[in-house]
Parts: structure tokens; sequence; C-alpha cells
């Protein structure tokens, strides 16, 4: 997913306006700011979302710029909704799924698809990292959905982080890259390879 743009922090004032826009009664604020957090990152998660945290404060930021706007809302949460689904259908946008031997052959072949010497050599590559790296990518490009986020989640808190592990997916790929094109080239020289079990 590309990063997105720097965006004004939420000031504590504009927050406290937000929940004096949910209720006038303090105590009611707190109660109903808890219950949409709960409602929307539930939201996000049964959605597939890779940051459900991460999309309701986007959500906020948003309505909050929306009541400093003046704009009018009839239905509080429904308006939330709203703005959650947007913020959802332009997060689908930005992000899009990529299979793992497009992630990872060489680049001239992003946008069409791999052959199968391209496979071969793929899997021949993957077989050759140490076995840390090898658990790693196999488990990064594991399942699908729901099931992939939990997975990339316990992945990265295994390595301090998302940008921990971004940074350490980024090293093997380039790794993996370099060991496909150079397994590619001598496939057309006409060196046998032969692709080692895992």
């Amino acid at each position: 997913m590309r990063p997105r743009e720097a965006k004004r922090p939420l000031t504590p004032e504009a927050f406290g306006r937000f929940l004096r826009w949910l209720s006038s009664e303090d105590e009611l604020a707190v109660h109903e700011y808890q219950s949409i957090r709960r409602r929307l990152v539930r939201y996000f998660i049964q959605k597939g979302g890779a940051d459900p945290d991460e999309l309701f404060d986007e959500t906020i930021d948003i309505v909050v710029a929306k009541i400093e706007a003046g704009e009018v809302i009839a239905s509080r949460v429904a308006y939330c909704y709203g703005v959650a689904k947007n913020v959802w259908r332009e997060n689908m946008r930005k992000w899009k799924p990529v299979p793992m031997h497009e992630d990872l052959v060489s680049p001239r072949s992003q946008n069409s698809e791999a052959t199968e010497q391209e496979l071969q050599c793929l899997e021949y590559c993957v077989n050759q990292l140490p076995p840390g790296d090898r658990e790693v990518v196999l488990r990064y490009h594991k399942s699908q959905g729901r099931e992939k986020i939990e997975s990339r989640k316990l992945l990265a808190d295994g390595f301090g982080g998302r940008n921990a592990l971004r940074v350490k997916m980024c090293r093997i790929r380039k790794n993996l890259r370099a060991c496909v094109v150079d397994c590619m080239n001598r496939s057309v020289k006409g060196k046998s390879l032969e692709v080692q079990a895992g």
C-alpha cells in the first residue's frame, strides 16, 4: 500500500469539540465515542482491513473536519458509518494484493504472467534462503483474507512492529529478485537448474 499523505494531527481542542458534538454531557459523550469506536473497528476488521485502528482514526479525522467546516449532520452514528465506508473504499483503491510470484520475480515480468521457468527459479531461490528468511517469506504470503491479516500481524509482532517487518521483507525481496534474475540468465545460457525440495 502506498504511504498515506501527511495530514494535520487531530488536536485535543478539535477532539473535545467532536465529543461535545456527540453529546453535551461528558460521560455520555465518552460512552458514545467508545461505542462508535467499537462498531467501526469491528466493521474494518470484518472488511479485512490491515490496520482497523488506523482506518478508524482516519474516519474520525474526516468527521471532525466536516464538523469544523460547519456541515449539518442529522444522524451522528449513521454519518460516521458513511464516512467509514468511504474510507474503506479509498483504502481498497490504494491497496491491490499482489500474488507471491508477481511480488518476487524479476521486475520485467511484473505486468505479465510469470513464466514456468520464472516460477521454477523463484521456488529454487526461496529454497536457497536461510531457514529463518524462508519461513518469513512463506508466512508473509500465506493464506487469504482475514487469516492473512492475522498471520502478518503475528509476524510483525515477532519483529517488533510493521515497519521492522517491512524492512525485513524489502531486504529479502531484493535478494530473491537478484537470485531469480541470475537463475533466469543461467537458464537462458542453457545451464541446468535443479529445484531443490523445501
